[in-house]
């Protein structure tokens, strides 16, 4: 319980620290990343408030749908600044000469928050509760940021980084630039490796859960 407490205090820091000052609240909220912090904020918070009342929380199908979706949700933040943004020196919102403060806020929105739900998952939850059948689940909030996205490009939104704004959030998005084409190319390709890596997560939690039962019973000594 005390580290979901910290997960849910490190998740909010990072998310206040990249609205505070901010050229635009609503562009600032409008990139997956702070939306995906956002999902883990009010999983944690939800489950905070509910497991005072209820501790067998994590005994239900539906905790373990959601966990896995604001997992996987939290670590697609993760793979995808640190592979495809952060080498292009990506920011959501240049509010301030201060990189060191930039830098600050992305640690805890990029890093901080993504170790800390994997580790609280891999640490303390019960093993065994994945199942292949979740991953639709999983893959609601990823699928619907592009129609988000186009959305509020439509409507006039725009997105404020370095170099100014945009209308779209990140580069793959941006078919006036790369194309219907590459645009496709680009979400067929993290949708593929999403769903890959949580048919993974699935394995990893059915193998926790076997290596944990054979350690109790005495086979792994």
């Amino acid at each position: 319980f005390a580290f979901k407490v910290i997960t849910t205090v490190i998740c909010l820091t990072g998310i206040i620290a990249n609205i505070i000052d901010a050229t635009s609240l609503i562009s600032t909220f409008s990139f997956y990343t702070v939306q995906s912090n956002l999902f883990v904020l009010c999983f944690y918070i939800g489950y905070i408030i509910i497991g005072i009342f209820n501790p067998n929380i994590e005994k239900t199908k539906t905790y373990y749908k959601l966990k896995g979706a604001v997992i996987m949700a939290i670590l697609l933040t993760f793979v995808v600044y640190n592979i495809s943004l952060q080498p292009l020196d990506f920011l959501m919102d240049v509010r301030t000469s201060s990189s060191n403060i930039l830098d600050f806020t992305n640690i805890f929105v990029h890093f901080l928050t993504p170790i800390l739900v994997f580790l609280d998952y891999l640490i303390f939850d019960e093993k065994g509760n994945f199942k292949n059948s979740y991953i639709p689940y999983w893959c609601i909030l990823p699928a619907l940021y592009p129609i988000y996205v186009y959305i509020y490009a439509s409507l006039g939104g725009r997105f404020f980084g370095i170099g100014g704004s945009s209308k779209y959030a990140y580069y793959f998005l941006d078919f006036e630039k790369i194309g219907i084409n590459g645009v496709f190319g680009y979400l067929l390709f993290i949708t593929v490796c999403f769903i890959i890596v949580s048919l993974l997560l699935v394995k990893l939690d059915s193998f926790l859960k076997m290596t944990r039962t054979d350690i109790l019973s005495g086979k792994g000594t």
